[in-house]
């Protein structure tokens, strides 16, 4: 089976094969399944989504006289072709499959329950790193995280984050080759502290190959 024909079955039930862009669709998914999605738009919302769609080329401008007085469904309806839209815009974006390379992190003696998994991507502009963890506590208040990657000599700074307001995904970025720096590592930073990494290392991971771009 094309991905072209999975992609409808996981976008309605989020079962059978997946498809290599399967987190873009989760993300659709859950807009669809959000009570919100199907709660009447405030005033304006749909006359706003209908001339950005019409301003795009996507469907004719509707005359002001012909959308006077819509009942709820309609409004609805409106607010499904639109969301119809972005999946066609994002299905589209993503049609390529997209190589990355899966790294498994663990929390030290610092951190002794931290666990995740970093992913990394090549872009024109950098390679893109999500981190995913459990586990790692909230950096306290005046300090931070921060990512690295190392290779035998020095380390190159991906970013800081801190965790105090949940342990949502973080996106980090390496400008640098990651393929030269195999080693990922957070570490836990004093503000003001200087840009060198301190040896206070709460989770590591290390790649031995990438995926090819």
């Amino acid at each position: 089976m094309g991905t072209d024909d999975i992609r409808p079955q996981y976008l309605a039930t989020g079962s059978g094969e997946s498809p290599a862009d399967h987190e873009q669709l989760d993300l659709i998914r859950g807009v669809l399944a959000a009570s919100s999605t199907w709660e009447e738009p405030p005033e304006g919302v749909v006359d706003g989504l209908l001339a950005t769609i019409a301003r795009e080329g996507h469907a004719p401008v509707v005359e002001k006289a012909a959308k006077r007085q819509r009942p709820p469904w309609l409004l609805a309806a409106g607010v499904v072709a639109a969301v119809a839209l972005l999946v066609i815009g994002v299905v589209s974006v993503f049609d390529e499959p997209i190589a990355e390379t899966v790294v498994a992190m663990t929390g030290t003696d610092l951190a002794p329950a931290a666990a995740g998994v970093a992913s990394l991507r090549p872009t024109p502009s950098g390679w893109y790193i999500r981190l995913d963890v459990s586990g790692l506590p909230a950096a306290p208040e005046g300090t931070y995280y921060q990512g690295w990657v190392w290779n035998d000599d020095e380390g190159v700074s991906i970013g800081t984050f801190h965790l105090r307001d949940g342990d949502d995904a973080v996106v980090l970025w390496s400008g640098v080759d990651v393929a030269e720096y195999p080693a990922i590592s957070v570490t836990l930073e004093d503000e003001g502290a200087g840009p060198e990494a301190s040896e206070r290392i709460m989770m590591k991971g290390r790649f031995e190959e990438l995926s090819e771009g």
